[in-house]
């Protein structure tokens, strides 16, 4: 199936050497290969042809793996965890695109053996079945049910391996959660293996893989007919996005909400003009089917509407999507910049009535991600390894970004595992999030509480279109940047996930990732040029940029760069930060409150004032 030089190029992308990759990789994708043998990974959609589900996964592991080099895993954390747990993240993701879609073999295909009887990867080898022949036939049942029973495949992994990946049950229970299906819980290893997916499918349908179906494979599943012409439909603006009114849908997050009769009516319509004879009538037959092939997320009380406020004026029912799959990813749209309040418990809400029922409870939802850019948005990060070429560091920024020892072998970094350092629980010592968002809906005029008002922001300068690295005030329109994320909300402020953080000498940037989050979120890396040295050339703008007007304070060495303990169990957590004075971000307002838990470790220099 020409599969080889597939797999050479992710022995190469792993770095783990021969030996390594030899007792970890290769039993588990050869196993793999043999219990998948011919089946196709769709019926009737992508790589629907003889081979296609063991071409499709490992066109999945090779993108997964580069991708997997864009980040530093965990995100956040010191370079010394970070060298600690590399391989492991790399083989959590490896083993998750390995076993994404074999739960298939379950639950779409059986293979007949010539002597009558289904085999099933479960049984023993195929080898070992005494048949001389086989014949692939479909059955079809919900597909979520393959994600479900992916787990069950884990025999396919060495021993070792297993073993290996037990050593950091976090990291295995993302994998563990992303193989079930668990959007909640499945952390980076799930983002960045659906991403990977999701541009192997794209590029097989390019190529028509849909066209080499089995001759008796089934009719193109109602499912798939549906989100073919739901995603059709939002692409050509038949399907309006983000729009404060008129819109069908809404982007928030990683999710879109899509107003129920408006989007089953029009899918309903688009598919009936292609001349399909399938479509149920009754809207409620599409939610469910929607939401028992697990596209349409459950409520709280497992239905498939929502009920939604927007901008505190407009009540909606909608179904609830995650955008990564109604959006190719070189498409997604941008985020709404409104507000959407989602209305909890709304179990009484009839699936095909417009009106919402009394709301129970209200949890607003502001142009602010829960999480960083980095975490939840992969269409952006080039496919660079922003651990690489640190000799084009300048020697005073050479903690900018967390060096990391290249190894040829996993077990330099097992063999740290000994040192039992754990990545610092630092949500326990920071603001809670929860209270932080609350305070940030209050009235500047109102009373404050112990920890501030909420800063008062004043209409800023936007942000040129087409900005170039190369602009001249480039550190200016970094500092814009800034302060519109806090103005937002997409930037937050003194807790875990933070970029900014309020301190009594300044207020602290955490870096390198706002400088990462200014490169992608500015298409700054769009020509694929190596995403350090242009991290570099921005922080060297910066840099200089806040010499010439004494805008920033440097540590007791001299260094630019300072670095923060987070007070608590340990003293072993901390970030790395430039210091800004106070006015630069928030000028003319009211700051928040000075972050408690922090506390400054690099010293300051005599000769530069106080940036207060």
């Amino acid at each position: 199936m020409g599969l080889g030089n597939k797999i050479k190029s992710i022995e190469r992308i792993t770095s783990v050497g021969s030996e390594y990759f030899n007792g970890l990789y290769r039993p588990a994708i050869e196993l793999f290969i043999e219990s998948v043998q011919l089946a196709p990974a769709s019926t009737a959609h992508h790589h629907a042809g003889p081979g296609g589900l063991a071409t499709h996964t490992i066109d999945v592991i090779e993108r997964a793996l580069r991708q997997r080099k864009s980040f530093e895993l965990p995100l956040n954390a010191d370079s010394e965890i970070i060298f600690q747990q590399d391989h492991f993240w790399t083989y959590s993701i490896f083993i998750g695109a390995l076993l994404h879609d074999i739960g298939k073999m379950i639950t779409s295909t059986l293979i007949v053996l010539d002597n009558g009887k289904i085999w099933n990867p479960h049984q023993s080898s195929l080898l070992n079945s005494g048949a001389n022949s086989y014949q692939i036939r479909f059955d079809q049942n919900p597909y979520k049910y393959h994600t479900q029973i992916a787990n069950s495949f884990f025999h396919i992994i060495p021993e070792k391996g297993r073993g290996w990946l037990a050593q950091y049950p976090d990291i295995f229970s993302e994998l563990c959660a992303w193989l079930y299906g668990d959007y909640y819980e499945f952390g980076m290893i799930g983002k960045i293996i659906r991403f990977a997916d999701g541009q192997s499918v794209a590029s097989n349908l390019k190529i028509g893989g849909e066209q080499a179906r089995f001759i008796n494979a089934p009719e193109i599943p109602l499912i798939e007919k549906m989100m073919t012409a739901l995603r059709e439909l939002l692409q050509t603006g038949a399907l309006k996005i983000n729009g404060a009114e008129g819109s069908s849908g809404w982007c928030m997050g990683s999710f879109t909400y899509l107003v129920c009769g408006t989007v089953a009516d029009k899918v309903r319509s688009y598919l009936l003009k292609l001349g399909s004879t399938d479509i149920p009538g009754d809207n409620t037959r599409l939610f469910d089917t929607w939401q028992e092939h697990g596209y349409a997320i459950s409520n709280q009380s497992d239905a498939a509407i929502w009920l939604i406020k927007i901008n505190d004026r407009f009540k909606l029912t909608v179904l609830k999507f995650e955008t990564n799959r109604l959006f190719h990813p070189s498409k997604q749209p941008g985020e709404f910049l409104g507000q959407i309040s989602v209305i909890e418990n709304n179990q009484g809400i009839d699936q095909n009535d417009n009106q919402a029922k009394k709301p129970v409870a209200e949890t607003t939802i502001q142009h602010q991600a829960a999480e960083s850019t980095i975490q939840t948005d992969l269409t952006q990060v080039t496919e660079t390894n922003v651990k690489g070429d640190y000799k084009s560091v300048p020697d005073n920024e050479q903690n900018t970004v967390s060096t990391q020892p290249e190894t040829d072998s996993p077990g330099s970094a097992a063999d740290l595992t000994a040192n039992n350092q754990k990545n610092t629980p630092v949500k326990d010592f920071y603001r809670d999030e929860t209270e932080d968002n609350r305070e940030l809906k209050q009235s500047n005029e109102g009373e404050g509480n112990n920890r501030g008002s909420t800063p008062n922001y004043q209409k800023l300068s936007k942000l040129p279109e087409d900005l170039k690295l190369e602009d001249p005030d480039i550190a200016k329109h970094f500092i814009i940047w800034i302060k519109e994320g806090l103005q937002e909300r997409k930037i937050q402020v003194n807790n875990s996930k933070a970029l900014v953080h309020v301190v009594k000498e300044g207020v602290l940037i955490v870096t390198p990732i706002a400088f990462k989050k200014f490169i992608w979120e500015n298409k700054l890396n769009v020509d694929g040029g190596n995403i350090n040295k242009q991290l570099t050339r921005i922080q060297d703008r910066l840099k200089t940029n806040m010499e010439k007007k004494k805008l920033h304070r440097r540590t007791k060495s001299g260094l630019n760069i300072h670095t923060y303990h987070i007070n608590g169990d340990s003293k072993s957590a901390k970030i790395k930060c430039w210091l800004l004075p106070v006015k630069t971000i928030f000028e003319n307002s009211k700051p928040p409150s000075i972050n408690p838990v922090l506390e400054n470790a690099s010293g300051f220099s005599s000769d530069t004032e106080n940036v207060k």
